[in-house]
């Protein structure tokens, strides 16, 4: 292979085709297995840690993590910020990172509008476009932090959380503040306690409009309707306790005659459902008219649109309500006709809701159903029983201390410590192991590991991080952030491929759901297209390939390239020392027959070869099976 004007491209595009056909054969008939020794073990088993608990690892972090201990970094975590460089304890208070980037793209869209209208000397020139945030902004935000922040456990647990408690754009009238908002929420509380951040969700606006908790009245006397179900359903089946009784290693109870036992029953949903009626917006002044109403967009964490959901007394059910084996009594204090009554009342209603979220998150189910549901983001597809059983005792906490119960954090931390997470040997051993990389994670770590940057801009040191396309689309990456099609997330937990060996082995495969001959194609594409472009369409978001560079460059001009430096450095950080001899002897073929056509290569000759050998392996890297199937 020789190095021309156009040989990365020609490269790009043959890897890219290759890396399609090879996926889409590999993926979906087994999980794989995998050999292979690590270049450098600390920093190697660094790495593959950092690759499960963040969006992805990079030199720096390898390396931090490898000179320290587990513990103190998960202190560090604990207390980190969503900027670089950001001062501690920036989520120990009320804090706004996604919300504030929101309001300063809408504040730079009316600089740039008023500057175009300032510039208008002619009376009858059309007026420019006055540029509103959309989803594009709120998405930024999000990549801006997942690349650049210091908070990276707690980003990638309000992913996962988000993909459990979830809201999305598609189907509802979330906006960009809204949806900032709300991940701001799920950023504040993913290491706080479970039975908090269930009451946060369920009095945030998000929710409240994408499962219909906004406009939800009380039918006590009226027959011929009843109270909307949606979200009373939908808490129990996917955010806490599941379909079926579990036992505390998350295998389903049984009765006698061997069939899964119902967690609850309609009559408990519309019991349940009760609860959460006369939840409207936030308003100063509330009358029916605020109640579902949706404010206009503000400017900061205080306007109606993003506080949370505020009691409607006259609208609650003032009836009995009995679910999951508890009873919230009748109402039966003074009629909310009078501001008296109407107090009493809504005090009774915010009792009920208390109520119903603590006896939702004691059921026994919650600790294996929501350790199971993280162990699944983070680490294998198929745990162990044993290891189900772990997590959800730490979730559980100390019988003795009640306060220690539903502790995310504990749980989180767990997850990741198992032995079963920790034991690299036996996960690349065993057939069952492992996890299809979300395509949001495989795109975070390039532009990690690659040390990606956005342009600086007027108010953000660390750029816009300005989207060319909307990433959820099948044609691109196939997953945006609060974009899932449904409140089932963009995959079911218990998907499996049909007719696959996946599924005759009884096991389960989520993200599998979004993999088709479309989306495998447009994902190899996209990662060819931005890995030989040196960043994003558009040119805000770059990348120089400084260190992978630096890692083929030998320590005199005429000497070969280090070939086995970039390999080295490619399989520590994403692959954690555990590339395959396959995969390693394909891209020593691919860089030693990367060569320049001079037969005397001028320096700039020999930069634009290294430049090549980066792209290839890189391409062949990210689209390679062993990298998506996570070990």
């Amino acid at each position: 292979m020789t190095s021309s004007s156009n040989s990365s491209a020609q490269i790009a595009g043959g890897v890219a085709v290759v890396g399609a056909i090879a996926a889409a054969a590999a993926i979906a008939p087994k999980l794989g297995s995998l050999v292979g020794g690590a270049p450098n073990a600390s920093t190697a088993t660094a790495a593959s840690f950092l690759n499960r608990a963040t969006f992805g690892a990079d030199a720096a972090s390898a390396q931090s993590l490898a000179a320290g201990t587990t513990d103190a970094w998960f202190q560090a975590q604990k207390d980190a910020a969503p900027s670089p460089g950001g001062a501690p304890g920036f989520w120990a208070s009320p804090a706004n990172f996604h919300l504030a980037w929101v309001d300063r793209r809408q504040a730079d869209f009316d600089a740039q509008y008023a500057a175009a209208v300032a510039a208008i000397t002619d009376p009858n020139a059309k007026k420019p476009n006055h540029r509103r945030v959309d989803r594009n902004q709120f998405q930024e935000g999000f990549w801006a932090r997942a690349v650049t922040g210091d908070d990276q456990l707690r980003h990638r647990m309000a992913l996962a959380l988000s993909e459990i408690f979830v809201v999305s754009f598609q189907g509802s009238t979330i906006t960009p503040r809204i949806a900032a908002s709300w991940y701001d929420m799920l950023s504040a509380r993913a290491f706080g306690s479970y039975v908090d951040l269930l009451k946060a969700v369920t009095l945030h606006p998000a929710m409240g409009l994408f499962l219909n908790i906004i406009g939800n009245t009380q039918a006590d006397k009226d027959p011929t309707r009843h109270p909307d179900e949606n979200y009373a359903r939908e808490i129990m089946q996917l955010m806490s306790i599941g379909l079926v009784q579990l036992e505390p290693d998350g295998t389903p109870r049984t009765d006698a005659a061997g069939a899964p036992i119902p967690t609850y029953t309609h009559d408990d949903i519309a019991a349940l459902a009760k609860v959460f009626t006369g939840w409207g917006w936030y308003a100063a002044k509330p009358t029916n008219n605020t109640f579902a109403k949706q404010p206009g967009n503000g400017v900061g964490g205080a306007a109606p649109d993003v506080q949370n959901l505020i009691p409607y007394p006259a609208l609650h059910s003032q009836l009995s309500k009995t679910f999951l084996g508890a009873t919230i009594p009748a109402y039966t204090g003074a009629a909310p006709t009078t501001p008296a009554g109407a107090a009493a009342l809504a005090d009774y209603q915010a009792k009920s809701l208390d109520t119903a979220l603590k006896v939702i998150a004691a059921h026994p189910n919650v600790g294996p159903f929501i350790g199971r549901r993280l162990i699944q983001r983070f680490v294998t597809s198929n745990p162990s029983p044993a290891y189900v059983g772990r997590v959800a005792q730490a979730f559980n906490g100390d019988p003795a201390k009640p306060a220690t119960r539903g502790d995310l954090f504990a749980t989180l931390k767990a997850v990741l410590t198992d032995p079963e997470a920790q034991n690299r040997d036996a996960a690349l051993a065993s057939p069952t192991s492992g996890r299809l990389r979300e395509p949001t994670l495989r795109m975070a770590h390039w532009l990690r590991a690659s040390a990606a940057t956005s342009q600086a801009a007027t108010g953000s040191a660390v750029g816009n991080w300005v989207q060319f396309a909307d990433l959820g689309d099948p044609g691109y990456l196939a997953q945006a952030q609060l974009e899932a099609p449904s409140v089932f997330n963009f995959w079911d937990p218990d998907f499996t491929p049909t007719g696959s060996r996946i599924a005759a082995a009884k096991l389960v495969a989520p993200e599998f759901q979004a993999v088709d001959a479309l989306t495998v194609a447009a994902y190899a594409n996209l990662m060819a297209q931005v890995v030989q472009n040196r960043g994003w369409p558009g040119g805000d978001v770059k990348v120089t390939y400084a260190q992978e560079i630096a890692a083929l460059t030998p320590p005199t001009a005429t000497a070969p390239d280090l070939d086995s430096a970039l390999i080295d450095r490619i399989n520590t950080l994403y692959f954690g020392g555990a590339m395959s001899p396959v995969l390693q002897g394909r891209l020593t073929r691919v860089l030693s027959s990367t060569k320049s056509t001079a037969k005397a290569p001028t320096a700039d000759q020999r930069a634009s070869v290294r430049l090549d050998k980066v792209r290839s392996a890189l391409i062949l890297t990210l689209t390679a099976p062993e990298y998506l199937v996570q070990r």
